[in-house]
């Protein structure tokens, strides 16, 4: 199957009315038809090289998708990049895109939207315009009779998050993506009437995939506004589920950690939620704090808790691995996070349902991501590559099936290497409890003392929890994996004045299963994340050890003094 074939059938099949509609506060929306906009990436491929790979930065998400489309139309290989302002400023972009251009062998195009930056690039250029009005007389014709190759040739390219080290490319073949949307759709028992509000970033894969291929692939209409705004002022992503009847949407948790602390009352006069039947959260950990907190915040306004889904995925699978069954209530359990090895049995202390009462006990919360796709399987091994089939057992998961990825991509032949075997081992640990996938953390944020793992996310919620702080603002690791008494660090950021850390909170740090020698507190944001706002420990723990992580305060919870 041909990814631009399958989503030219579900146009031709949808309402002549649908298509993306742009969001920006303050001003008139811009909406283009998803015919219009076909026709108007397929003039913008005539203008790109055929066969090759097409790098695409912008600001805005008009020109990123109508380059991306034009790309496919043009049998490249299109891969999205980070704006200067997701990068950190012009300069950290320019030596990205330079970086990106020289993994690939031979040439590759960059299309760049106009203005973005000052000065030339090294390759050949291809202009995207600006303003939503540029393109109005760009769509002349009809469509190509052919979109070209499909099946298990490259579609498109796709950058890993990076939470372990160095971003890599994902090649992500046709056949990969068809299957992926296809069995998203039946995983959150969506039909033919949906519509999708999105503020993600499209260099990311649940901004990509997850809400715009996915609209395109199943003719539903789409409405888009920009992670910044979003960031600003977040109450526009609330009252656009509202005003559109949105009955899809998607974030990672600090989305909807941001929305339910940040949105004033006295702006959702008026607000109904009622038609929002999936809200996807998944790209991070999820916490129970997040979950319970925007479901009360937001359950005066229609909101259902069944619509809250709970999910599990990665770039290696093109996006979604697992979901719970559609309207299902999300599901946890409480996790000891003393002794967790891979291979050894989990302790569950609980568990509950979002929104009932919490069950009693000291445990982690830790949310069901449900089963497998359609097309994929999920497994679990031990530290010795051995499966592991009993329940409540931990183990690396490992992934096969149709939409796992073609493989990453090999600087030195442009092509993608295969996974060995045709298996993906994910790096992350879970386990399953009643035939659910649970996902505790990645293998390389355990941190080992005395023969013991420590889960760096478990450790994190109570650290959270002892200082009163959302867990998303907070980072705990060892200063040095490879000095077994190097200290046990927690980074606060988006603290303001003086830390306040009391005797009976310093005597809780100190007792926690793993204790803290030290936490750092910071006024604004300085734990680095990926692109998709995963913590990134790795380059935490080489900016501690090189002074460029700046905090305002230390405290030793042995001494309790602050510095």
């Amino acid at each position: 199957m041909n990814l631009l074939d399958a989503v030219r059938d579900a146009v031709r099949g949808a309402d002549p009315d649908h298509g993306i509609r742009f969001l920006t506060p303050g001003e008139p929306d811009v909406a283009m038809d998803y015919g219009t906009f076909l026709r108007t990436s397929a003039w913008l491929g005539r203008k790109m090289p055929e066969d090759t790979a097409v790098v695409i930065a912008a600001n805005d998400p008009l020109p990123t998708l109508l380059a991306f489309f034009g790309a496919l139309w043009a049998g490249g290989r299109p891969l999205i990049l980070p704006s200067p302002r997701a990068l950190g400023g012009e300069e950290l972009f320019r030596r990205h895109v330079e970086r990106t251009l020289g993994t690939f062998p031979g040439e590759a195009v960059l299309a760049l939207q106009e203005g973005l930056v000052q000065g030339d690039f090294p390759g050949p250029v291809v202009p995207l315009p600006s303003g939503p009005g540029d393109y109005d007389a760009l769509a002349p014709g009809e469509l190509p009779a052919t979109a070209g190759p499909g099946g298990d040739a490259v579609a498109f390219l796709q950058a890993t998050s990076a939470s372990t080290g160095d971003s890599k490319l994902l090649a992500i073949s046709h056949d990969n993506a068809c299957a992926n949307l296809a069995a998203l759709r039946v995983s959150l028992g969506m039909g033919r009437d949906e519509r999708m509000v999105s503020w993600l970033p499209l260099y990311h894969d649940m901004g990509l995939v997850g809400t715009a291929l996915l609209s395109f692939f199943h003719g539903w209409p789409l409405y888009l506004m920009k992670p910044t705004e979003f960031i600003m002022w977040p109450r526009e992503w609330i009252l656009a589920l509202s005003r559109y009847r949105a009955t899809i949407t998607a974030a990672p948790n600090f989305g909807y950690d941001h929305a339910h602390r940040a949105v004033d009352e006295r702006d959702l006069t008026g607000c109904d939620l009622s038609a929002l039947r999936s809200a996807v959260i998944g790209a991070e950990p999820i916490r129970l704090a997040t979950m319970d907190g925007f479901y009360r915040r937001f359950r005066p306004y229609g909101l259902s808790r069944s619509s809250l889904v709970c999910s599990y995925g990665m770039a290696e699978s093109t996006l979604a691995t697992s979901m719970p069954e559609p309207g299902s209530t999300p599901r946890y359990v409480l996790v000891d996070p003393v002794g967790m090895e891979s291979g050894a049995p989990v302790r569950l202390l609980g568990e509950g349902l979002l929104g009932d009462p919490p069950p009693g006990g000291y445990g982690i919360p830790v949310f069901s991501v449900g089963r497998a796709l359609n097309g994929l399987h999920t497994g679990l091994t031990d530290d010795d590559g051995r499966p592991v089939e009993q329940e409540a057992v931990l183990g690396e998961i490992t992934l096969r099936g149709t939409s796992v990825a073609a493989g990453p991509l090999d600087p030195g032949t442009g092509r993608p290497r295969p996974f060995p075997d045709g298996v993906l081992h994910t790096g992350d640990l879970g386990f399953r409890h009643r035939g659910d996938l649970f996902v505790l953390e990645r293998k390389k944020h355990v941190i080992i003392r005395h023969g013991r793992n420590h889960l760096a996310a478990l450790l994190e919620e109570q650290v959270a929890a002892v200082l009163g702080r959302p867990a998303h603002e907070v980072i705990v690791l060892d200063a040095d994996i490879y000095d077994p008494a190097s200290e046990i660090t927690a980074v606060v950021e988006h603290h303001d004045g003086p830390p306040e850390v009391t005797g009976a909170q310093a005597a809780a740090l100190r007792g926690l299963d793993l204790p803290v020698d030290a936490v750092l507190f910071a006024r604004r944001r300085v734990i680095p994340r990926t692109t998709s706002g995963k913590k990134r420990y790795h380059t935490t723990r080489q900016r501690l050890a090189d002074g460029s992580l700046k905090a305002e305060y230390v405290v030793r919870p042995a001494d309790s003094n602050a510095h």
